[in-house]
């Protein structure tokens, strides 16, 4: 079923006020693909590790992977998945889709048979796009495995990796076939929606009973990117890392901001430190984003003092709380700016540090909100809270997306009566109009930058044959900011460990989901509608923990 305008919450009058401000006009990311292409077609705009393209190259390949895609159906509004790795296969498909007016919908190669059958199923996706193996997973026989589940889903693209490949089946067309089985009729299209049409879609919440599909438009998504270009002084002499999952938004927003300025795209495929430095010196890059974990695997290289990293302009790092003493260490170490960024899907960044401040001004916060984007913080009714004081962050501005699909209760319960956006998160604006985070409202696990949503763990480990009741919950760590916790009620005589549970999950979500802590309890403290208190059992076991490693340093 194709999404249309008629599925998002935008009016009129919205469009009317965020176009005569001069934050959306009538640009696409497929206008942004062309004037790349007729403006410097032979400069190099991706490169990864297998290859690189032009900027002409991208406009005419993706022209023909477009005009197969067409060929096969998909239209305007009909919901493309896409589950590819930081490779430039991505960019191209991206680019075909938005040049049909089609829907992109990303999400990460870890997922697996249930969050993408959940995620195919609920958009009722007419396309998917993958790779055929990719870490020695077999993505296409991942698919024909819950293909009769899922009726509306019309092609399946397999994308080649390189990887001991198979032979595809008849219901499979490579991505090179696609290419060569242009429709005669219009070989290369460039017929894109509407700036305010839904150019994509993306999942918050994997596989929970609450679905997320957060919806953007063209004019949501380039505004951001256009706002961060003019106030970073990105350009087209930039050379930008692609280091986060293109899968995932940050990764994605990354691409898109490339195409923006006319940049040059490095996408890493498999992060680790020295790869990173390698990249950075090789190709001069001059900015990148990333995870706050994989900013402290950076300072902790071995090679890091030994590196020539002056092309470097700024780092912007963000997705879960960074340790004021890691971004200390990394504005000295790293020889640029390190910007502390606030945001989250649905409203694109938010605030962050300003790098022209003095570093103890602004360390602990997460900067100014930017001029384009209203915060307010309220309080229990929704009263504006004072200055200082922590309420619930409400946001207002034309980065914010335009609801979620297919679920008005959502759309409802995330929206103020007068407009402002629930961001579920909690803080407070300080004198100097500065946001600190004190934490979040909803329930959701921050694991090294990556989103894990407890009660999908939980569906999933209340099946176990040992399990009597769970809760899944997030504890304190150093490194990766959280880490999940499954805390379990064993059946009678069961005694379970983190190895059985994770071998049982292990095929159903992704890798950085699995928990990396096993807590047995007899029952769990309850409230009165008997509801599980998570924050006493997240104190019980951060208490455990703490009597553990004193007993630990005694024994020493």
């Amino acid at each position: 079923m194709a999404i249309t305008r008629e599925d998002t919450l935008l009016t009129p009058e919205l469009i009317e006020e965020y176009t005569a401000a001069g934050y959306w006009s009538e640009e696409t990311l497929a206008d942004a693909f062309r004037r790349n292409a007729d403006q410097f077609p032979d400069k190099i705009a991706y490169v990864d590790d297998h290859s690189q393209v032009t900027w002409g190259e991208v406009w005419q390949i993706s022209g023909e992977v477009a005009s197969g895609l067409a060929r096969r159906g998909v239209g305007r509004g009909d919901v493309v998945a896409v589950q590819l790795p930081n490779r430039i296969e991505f960019v191209l498909v991206l680019a075909a889709v938005v040049r049909l007016g089609a829907v992109f919908c990303q999400f990460p190669p870890a997922y697996r048979a249930r969050e993408i059958e959940f995620i195919l199923q609920f958009s009722e996706a007419h396309t998917i796009v993958l790779p055929d193996r990719f870490r020695g997973f077999d993505h296409t026989e991942m698919i024909d495995g819950i293909r009769d589940r899922l009726p509306k889903l019309v092609n399946t693209v397999a994308v080649t990796t390189g990887e001991s490949p198979t032979a595809l089946k008849d219901t499979w067309v490579s991505l090179d076939q696609l290419r060569r089985d242009l429709d005669p009729v219009d070989p290369a299209p460039d017929r894109p929606a509407d700036a305010n049409d839904v150019m994509r879609i993306a999942f918050t919440s994997g596989t929970t009973g609450e679905p997320k599909a957060v919806m953007h438009t063209a004019n949501t998504t380039l505004y951001m990117t256009r706002h961060e270009s003019e106030e970073r002084g990105i350009d087209g002499d930039a050379t930008i890392l692609v280091l986060l999952p293109v899968g995932l938004n940050a990764g994605f927003g990354t691409i898109v901001q490339v195409a923006n300025a006319g940049a040059r795209g490095v996408l890493m495929e498999k992060f680790s430190p020295t790869a990173l430095l390698d990249l950075v010196e090789r190709h001069q890059v001059t900015s990148f984003l990333t995870a706050p974990t994989a900013l402290l695997a950076i300072l902790r290289d071995e090679s890091l003092g030994s590196r020539n990293l002056s092309s470097l302009r700024f780092v912007q790092t963000g997705g879960s709380s960074t340790p004021v003493e890691v971004l200390r260490e990394a504005n000295e170490r790293l020889g640029c700016p390190v910007i502390d960024l606030y945001g989250m899907l649905e409203t694109g960044v938010t605030s962050c540090t300003d790098p022209d401040e003095p570093y103890e001004e602004w360390v602990g916060t997460v900067g100014r909100p930017y001029g384009f984007m209203q915060v307010r913080i309220l309080d229990s009714d929704d009263a504006d809270a004072p200055t200082g004081v922590e309420g619930e962050i409400v946001k207002n501005g034309p980065t914010i997306c335009v609801g979620y699909y297919r679920n008005p209760d959502k759309n409802r319960e995330s929206w103020t009566t007068d407009g402002w956006f629930r961001s579920g998160d909690r803080g407070r604006l300080d004198a100097n109009c500065r946001l600190t985070i004190s934490g979040r409202s909803k329930d959701m696990i921050i694991h090294g930058g990556a989103n894990v949503w407890p009660r999908e763990l939980e569906e999933i480990l209340v099946r176990h044959p040992d399990v009597a009741d769970v809760a899944v919950i997030g504890i304190h760590d150093d490194y990766f900011g959280e880490n999940t916790c499954a805390c379990v009620i064993p059946r009678p005589g069961a005694e379970p460990t983190l190895e059985d549970l994770i071998a049982f999950m292990k095929d159903e979500v992704a890798k950085y989901k699995l928990p990396q802590h096993l807590e047995l309890f007899d029952t769990f403290p309850l409230g009165p509608t008997g509801k599980v208190l998570k924050r006493h059992l997240t104190d019980e076991v951060e208490a455990r923990h703490t009597a553990a490693t004193t007993s630990e340093g005694t024994a020493r």
